[in-house]
């Protein structure tokens, strides 16, 4: 998949623009993610929660974070919707991975659709 294609099924005007003020409080933070995973009969199969620091923000790759925990170096493009986000109480957080991570900032939820 193309970066131009990345988030082809979002409408354009969901995409935040790169001054947005909650993209600028947002880059170097600690944010937690929960990735739904939802099958063809709109049923959630599982999920995974993630952690990372956002380390860009831009309208072709979205959200990118470096993540931490077991999967430190690896990068998670997630789609440049603000309003996706809230800020989240401190405290400690168990990732999927069994890491625990203290006082993210942000937490974001996000469906994947899988067809089959």
């Amino acid at each position: 998949m193309s970066e131009s294609d990345r988030w082809i099924e979002l409408e354009p005007e969901a995409f935040a623009d790169n001054g947005h003020p909650i993209l600028r409080a947002m880059r170097g933070t600690l944010i937690l993610v929960r990735l739904n995973q939802i099958d063809a009969n709109d049923e959630m199969t599982s999920y995974e929660i993630l952690a990372g620091q956002l380390i860009r923000a831009n309208r072709s790759e979205g959200f990118v974070l470096s993540l931490v925990g077991k999967k430190s170096g690896q990068e998670l493009f997630l789609p440049l919707v603000p309003a996706a986000f809230n800020l989240q109480p401190p405290g400690q957080y168990m990732l999927s991975c069994g890491s625990v991570i203290e006082n993210p900032v942000f937490l974001g939820a996000f469906d994947v659709y899988r067809p089959s």
